[in-house]
């Protein structure tokens, strides 16, 4: 079984706009997975960070499935 993150990603713009974040929960095997997970489903001007490992009821709360690697659900806020 897998573990549920909270990451952000922030995705660059090579015209030079600012950058958009996004929050993200993920299912993956560490911190570092995570991030690789986050990252490439955003696209390649994108990179991720790690906020912290998921309780059990935020992963319930978020719906995760912590069966299903790489699986990510991207929020509307920041709630974490």
């Amino acid at each position: 079984m897998y573990k549920g993150f909270g990451v952000t990603v922030t995705v660059t713009h090579p015209d030079h706009r600012a950058p958009k974040i996004a929050p993200l929960v993920v299912v993956a095997r560490d911190e570092r997975d995570a991030e690789l997970i986050a990252a490439q489903a955003a696209g390649p001007s994108a990179s991720a960070e790690t906020l912290r490992e998921l309780t059990d009821d935020e992963v319930l709360a978020y719906g995760l499935d912590l069966q299903d690697h790489g699986s990510a659900k991207v929020l509307p806020i920041l709630n974490l």
